[in-house]
């Protein structure tokens, strides 16, 4: 074979190479497009089955209205939280549906749906919506061994998935079992669907809980950082996260669920909570909740 003759053979194999490349992306590519993915149905039957199944209704007690968080590095400006109207809400599961949707929460499985072990972040407590507190105090944060489980300045307990190494230490020493652990691969079992791009899908082997939206708010954030770069907002403006609603607080018909910054006179949360009775479950009394119940009036 002449050099000629070899260069030539060298680029049919490379050109076949690419081809065979190509092709079996595409492959892969269509297979991946035809796995399967629940259909909305599945979910909204789900959300029933579960309020079927509420828990007994919380234990309530009088609590002060959420205040400035006592932990190092906190916002002075900024404290996100929610209150529970249950004079009220009705009990209809909208919200628990809406924060399934928006948080891209999967299905279980059949065996683990007759017990009652769902990975909603929004459970029916009797004929109330119920989520993770977000306490100021949060005993959960306090043994997580990675840091996953960690606290915003901004008054929100959050989650980092990426560290989160399934110990439960924190669902453990949740006092209402707020946290869910997710037992499951459900893209592999065909029990997860994205309907939220914003929103990751989660791993197996990971906690799970209500983030009170904290996409919305890191959107709202960047829009006014915008702003401010662009001259469209004073100098001395502070973001404050006004007009940003969670998921639930959005889908309620009975406008049962406040979202806002208990730090902003201005903020609905605040304004709408002035003349009514707080409460929370005796079990967070003491730590700092930031998700609160309201009924009656002063």
């Amino acid at each position: 074979m002449d050099r000629r003759e070899f260069i030539k053979s060298c680029s049919l194999v490379a050109v076949m190479g690419l081809l065979f490349g190509c092709r079996k992306s595409a492959v892969l590519g269509d297979i991946a497009s035809q796995l399967s993915v629940p259909e909305l149905k599945r979910f909204e039957d789900e959300v029933k089955l579960a309020m079927s199944q509420a828990k007994k209704s919380l234990d309530l007690v009088k609590i002060p209205t959420p205040g400035a968080l006592k932990i190092p590095g906190a916002s002075t400006l900024n404290r996100f939280g929610m209150a529970i109207d249950l004079d009220a809400c009705d009990g209809c599961g909208k919200c628990i549906l809406a924060c399934n949707l928006e948080n891209n929460v999967p299905l279980v499985p059949d065996e683990d749906a007759a017990r009652g072990r769902f990975m909603h972040w929004v459970d029916m407590r009797g004929s109330a919506p119920f989520m993770c507190a977000h306490c100021g105090n949060a005993p959960c944060e306090r043994v997580c061994p990675t840091g996953a489980a960690n606290h915003t300045p901004d008054g929100l307990s959050a989650m980092m998935y990426k560290r989160c190494t399934g110990s439960r230490f924190c669902g453990a020493n949740c006092p209402v079992q707020a946290r869910k652990f997710n037992f499951n691969d459900a893209p592999k079992l065909g029990l997860a669907r994205q309907f939220n791009r914003e929103v990751p899908l989660r791993d197996k082997g990971v906690m799970e809980k209500c983030s009170l939206c904290l996409h919305r708010l890191q959107n709202d954030r960047l829009k006014f950082k915008t702003k401010i770069s662009a001259g469209a907002a004073t100098e001395n403006a502070e973001w404050r996260g006004r007009g940003v609603k969670t998921a639930c607080a959005e889908a309620c018909p009975q406008n049962a669920i406040l979202f806002g910054n208990w730090l902003d006179e201005k903020s609905p949360l605040v304004q709408l909570t002035k003349n009514r009775v707080l409460y929370a479950p005796r079990e967070l009394a003491d730590l700092d909740p930031s998700v609160v119940f309201m009924r009656g009036r002063r």
